[in-house]
């Protein structure tokens, strides 16, 4: 059962995807990817909308940028994130509808 998307795909292009999906597999960054979409904002912003503590964002935000899911600017002492990689804001939009639709069948088999 062979399709064109992965006789095309090299185990170059496997090992990114595998990649980008660790990075996106914790919940915290998925909410801060979420949070940017549209528009930049600082730590502060960030936080106010995502209730974590502030090292636990400055983690997971260094772990997006060293992804090169998210850039940096510094305004004063303020730092700035916004969304470096639209494809990624694609991915998690697709991926999130596909398992929010099927969330009431997922927990009505768990039960």
């Amino acid at each position: 059962m062979s399709n064109g998307v992965a006789a095309k795909t090299t185990i170059a292009g496997y090992e990114a995807a595998a990649e980008l999906f660790g990075v996106l597999s914790t919940p915290i960054r998925l909410r801060i990817i979420g949070a940017l979409c549209g528009n930049e904002k600082n730590v502060t912003q960030l936080l106010q909308e995502i209730a974590v503590s502030q090292p636990n964002m400055s983690q997971q935000l260094n772990v997006l940028y060293r992804a090169g899911v998210v850039d940096k600017r510094r305004d004063g002492a303020q730092m700035y994130y916004r969304i470096a990689d639209e494809t990624v804001v694609r991915v998690c939009k697709a991926v999130c509808a596909l398992t929010d639709d099927g969330t009431e069948g997922r927990e009505a088999r768990a039960n």
